[in-house]
């Protein structure tokens, strides 16, 4: 009842006996929890108890197991190279604390010896309490019998020992309980008699630390578990912050910082939500890593002596270091009673756009800070409850930001790091009896006093404008939020015209579909005949002539009005979209269509039309008149152009210079203003009374200020000069105007073309971390599939007894084998694509792959009337490599040809066959359209309703790093489809396409009908 009283809950609990087992010379301390059976399981290897520690130590109230007079416990004999561990547990309460976990528990311990101590104390302690006894009104403590057993070294108790102990404790309870409450003791009865904890078959499951022959320390199985246990790992549902066990428990050690020293201890929580499958949620990657350290904007690191002075360095945006130094005022030449102690601070910007990390990183960042973030103090190695948590802001940062966010930068949950202290230099800084903070004492006032004043001090030296080193992040951040505002503002500027692009091409591109341009030229073409009927109806001679010529000019006017209305040319300067550029290829092929196709020819239909008209009429045209005309009309609608364009450019110039212009006179009056602004206070300031460091600092800032504006004026003015030099032209060797080094058009050219590679990385980036997240998921999926599946095989075997004997079992065991080893073969599929683990190529066959295929798609072959046919060459083909790279490309060239195939008429047939080193993939579904042969290798191009369009990209990127090309081929007699699989050396000779003979006889066929003959 006192631990329990004492301790805060069922996390700091924990925390507590991890500390024990470091006190205890653990090298492991490891939980696992079992969610079904409400089972709480903790170990370490430490160096245990025999029964007379047990008995005399841990069983007894009010003795302190620990030698803390020494400064700690003395490294066992049985490791005598290990340091000394000061002790981190007080008062005995760890062991007092178990009782918050759950109601009752065995305890199994088993010391380590050396060689001096005989083997007759090589034994293992085994003990069952129920601290329900405690509760029971009237019961004093020598009237409770802990069962206990002493077992030999090596062994563990069986279920008749369990059962021994469980029916000794119910014994017990019969007798403290006679005048109890009845539900008091019916419910501890229950408890009781529902104790089934197996230590041998959970010693088997687990592994070490065991306490099995060679085996050493101390376990406890805790069962039922407290109903609060759950909660504490689950945290609240649809919150983005740590649960409190994570938070209490992550970052046990300092594995944060980097440099950091080995861990004395390391710690494990496994969360077995099923059976066989659990996750360890704070294992090192939960918590902060060295390489996340390293990579925040700003680093804090140094040490505080006696006096609470830091001396340090601070590193900001990665500037160069500055060494630094932070006196605490109210020292006074007296030593602190908190003591010297060590510090390493990382910090985050709280904006994306004012960090260095990349945006995805900032996100991912953020999103722990906002877990786990803060500042995480350890007294030697382990780590000091509650600090760390971000919900604990000892040190009042967020309350003083929130008074003056500019005199105070930090915030508690954009930091992470660590304090270090130690028992010997700060023992007078004591944790309270309940494990949750340091006593506030004297010397904890004085330490958290020491580092407010420290981050306060920092903020002014470094963030605050004005500050000493102040000019570090104030040019830095104002360089990246002036990168930052020309990136949106050119993003605002490119997206209205990337947009409208895009909508125009779309527009074309469906007018094309729909046959529009033809259309368009055929009622051009029918207004010309009307035209020359109405000009061929005149009787005057010359006037006929005229009127023909008119018709002819104004059908050419509408035929070119048509063709301008189908070309779309691209912005300039702007970067396009992989999909836009796809839309524009495939616009250009149209258009280079049209021109023969339609517009050529109806052209030539103007023409003959007026030729026709004019000769059946009679009428004689001149064709030195209709040959200057169209040509005046082509030169008049080009000057048009041209003097449009050129009235663009002389207006955008003017405009320009009217800016340029007021920029650099609103340049010269600023700092005017400001130089006449210091020299006034520099008149009114009488130096005479200033004393040497004031007279030193009175003139740096003044002489800052004038520096800061010129500066500033300086780089906005330049970088408009560098801007107008760009647009500087001078006559090329053949008369023609060219651009001088960076032209106008070079300068769109560049930027264009590094968007364009910008929006391609973007788009390759999602694309890879979408890709990334599959592959680890599919890795997570099959490591714990692998684990659940050996649990299933077990159970199976185990059902196979029951139904050999029991006639009624046996067809639900035989129907559930069955669809088991349908799904146990889903699992070996995965072997051949996990084969590039051991980094080692190796040596299959087309005869390997097409089993492969034919297990994995049995099934849907069989279900779609699909035969899949491999030729003698294919069977006997070899390649090189890892098969996890070559395996899916397969996979998924059969995968889209069924797809099409279960869309087509039968007979249906994929077809896998080999010839000079290349192997052919081909099927009979609908062929593969002219423009689609080289688009379908495109990231995110697809033709399948809801595909990805990802397959074919990453076949063709995993191909080509191992040497090796895919591309569309012709297809052989019969198939529709085909790619072919060639080293990259061969398509570089320029060897020819194969075309399979298809009279070659398949050695083996699986289909529909006949299976897969071997």
């Amino acid at each position: 009842m006192l631990g329990r009283q004492q301790i805060a809950g069922i996390p700091t609990a924990i925390s507590e006996l991890f500390k024990n087992a470091h006190d205890a010379y653990a090298d492991h301390v490891e939980v696992d929890f079992y969610r079904s059976d409400g089972l709480f399981v903790l170990r370490d290897d430490g160096v245990g108890m025999d029964r007379e520690d047990f008995e005399s130590r841990w069983l007894t109230l009010g003795t302190e197991s620990k030698l803390a007079a020494l400064g700690g416990l003395p490294p066992p004999p049985t490791d005598p190279a290990k340091e000394l561990r000061p002790v981190l547990g007080e008062k005995g309460i760890g062991r007092l604390a178990i009782a918050a976990i759950g109601p009752q528990v065995l305890v199994l311990s088993r010391p380590k010896l050396h060689d001096s101590q005989t083997k007759q104390r090589d034994e293992l302690v085994a003990a069952l309490i129920h601290w329900g006894l405690f509760q029971l009104p009237g019961v004093d403590l020598d009237e409770i019998e802990i069962p206990l057993r002493t077992l030999p070294g090596g062994t563990l108790p069986t279920g008749a020992d369990i059962a021994d102990m469980v029916a000794a404790m119910r014994a017990n309870l019969n007798v403290l309980a006679r005048h109890a409450d009845p539900h008091l003791r019916d419910a501890i009865r229950a408890e009781i008699e529902s104790f089934a904890v197996d230590p041998r078959k959970l010693d088997e499951a687990l592994g070490p630390p065991s306490l099995a022959e060679g085996g050493h320390g101390t376990h406890f199985f805790i069962q039922p578990t407290d109903e609060s246990l759950v909660p504490a790992i689950d945290g609240l549902a649809g919150e983005d912050i740590a649960p409190p066990l994570i938070k209490t428990l992550v970052g046990f050690t300092n594995t944060m910082t980097p440099g950091h020293p080995e861990p004395s201890i390391r710690a494990a929580f496994r969360d077995h939500k099923i059976e066989d499958v659990a996750d360890d949620l704070i294992e090192e990657r939960a918590f902060f890593t060295p390489e996340e350290f390293r990579n925040a904007d700003h680093h804090i690191e140094g040490r505080f002596d006696e006096f609470g002075q830091f001396v340090g360095t601070v590193t900001v945006y990665g500037e160069p270091t500055v060494d630094h130094v932070v006196p605490w005022p109210r020292a006074r030449g007296r030593t602190t009673d908190c003591g010297p102690f060590r510090i390493n601070v990382a910090v985050v910007q709280g904006l994306a756009t004012q960090s260095t990390l990349p945006t995805d990183d900032w996100v991912l960042m953020t999103r722990k800070l906002n877990r786990i973030g803060g500042l995480y103090i350890y007294r030697d190695g382990v780590r000091v409850l509650p600090y760390g948590n971000n919900d604990y802001d000892f040190l009042d940062i967020e309350r003083q930001r929130t008074k003056s966010a500019s005199d105070n930068y930090f915030s508690y949950r954009r930091m992470f790091g660590v304090i270090e202290i130690g028992r010997e230099q700060n023992g007078d800084l004591v944790e309270k009896a309940g494990r949750e903070g340091f006593r506030e004492n004297r010397a904890y006032r004085q330490f958290r006093e020491v580092l407010k004043n420290f981050f306060y001090q920092i903020s002014f030296d470094f963030f605050r404008e004005g500050g000493t080193h102040a000019d570090r992040f104030r040019t830095r951040k104002d360089e990246i939020d002036r990168l930052e505002h020309a990136r949106r503002a050119r993003e605002k500027q490119v997206t209205a015209k990337r947009n409208a692009f895009r909508a125009r091409l779309e527009e074309v591109l469906e007018k094309i579909r729909d046959g529009a341009p033809a259309k368009e030229t055929l009622v051009v073409v029918g207004a010309l005949g009307r035209g020359l009927a109405a000009a061929a109806a005149v009787r005057d001679p010359d006037g006929a002539a005229l009127a023909f010529i008119e018709a002819e000019a104004s059908a050419r006017r509408a035929l070119f009005d048509v063709r301008e209305r189908y070309r779309v040319v691209p912005p300039r300067g702007v970067g396009l979209p992989r999909a836009v550029r796809r839309n524009l290829d495939i616009y250009r092929d149209q258009f280079d269509r049209l021109v023969p196709g339609v517009f050529e020819l109806a052209d030539a239909r103007l023409e003959a039309l007026v030729e026709e008209t004019a000769a059946r009429a009679r009428v004689a045209i001149d064709r030195r008149i209709r040959f200057d005309r169209a040509l005046t009309e082509s030169t008049d609608e080009a000057r048009r152009t041209v003097q449009t364009e050129a009235q663009k450019a002389r207006t955008a110039a003017n405009e320009v210079h009217e800016r340029v212009t007021t920029l650099a006179r609103e340049s010269l009056a600023d700092i005017d203003r400001v130089i006449k602004d210091v020299l006034s206070r520099s008149a009114r300031l009488d130096v005479s009374r200033l004393g040497d460091s004031q007279f030193v600092a009175q003139r740096t800032q003044l002489e800052d200020e004038v520096r800061q504006i010129a500066e500033t004026e300086r780089l906005l003015l330049s970088g408009v000069v560098e801007e107008l030099r760009n647009i500087v032209w001078s006559s090329n060797d053949d008369g023609t105007l060219g651009a001088v080094s960076d032209g106008a058009a070079t300068a769109l050219d560049m930027a264009e073309a590094l968007e364009e590679e910008v929006l391609e990385l973007r788009e390759r980036s999602e694309a890879d971390l979408e890709l990334a997240q599959l592959g680890m998921a599919i890795q997570v999926i099959n490591h714990e599939f692998e684990k659940t599946i050996q649990s299933v095989r077990t159970s199976i075997r185990e059902l196979r007894a029951w139904a050999d004997a029991n006639e009624g079992l046996r067809g639900v065991y035989t129907n559930i084998h069955r669809n088991f080893d349908h799904l146990d073969g889903y699992l070996t599929l995965f072997t051949p694509l996990q084969r590039r683990l051991y980094r080692s190529k190796v040596a299959f066959t087309g005869s390997d792959v097409f089993k492969f295929l034919a297990d994995l798609f049995e099934e849907r072959l069989e279900r779609e009337g699909v035969t899949i046919e491999a030729s003698t060459r294919f069977k006997r083909h070899t390649i090189t490599g890892y098969p996890s790279s070559f395996y899916p490309v397969f996979v998924n060239l059969i995968d889209n040809a069924l797809y099409w195939l279960e869309r087509s008429p039968e007979p249906r047939c994929i077809r896998l066959d080999a010839e000079t080193g290349r192997i052919v993939v081909a099927n009979s579904g609908p062929p593969i359209g002219e423009l689609d042969r080289e688009t379908i290798f495109e990231q995110g191009f697809t033709r399948r309703p809801g595909g990805r369009g990802l397959g074919l990209y990453i076949s063709r990127q995993v191909l080509r790093r191992e040497g090796y090309a895919i591309e569309v081929a012709e297809p052989p007699a019969g198939m529709q489809t085909a790619f072919v699989i060639e080293p990259v050396a061969a398509r570089e000779r320029g060897d020819p396409s194969p075309n399979v003979v298809p009279g070659e006889p398949s050695s083996e066929i699986l289909s529909p009908e006949r299976g897969t003959s071997r």
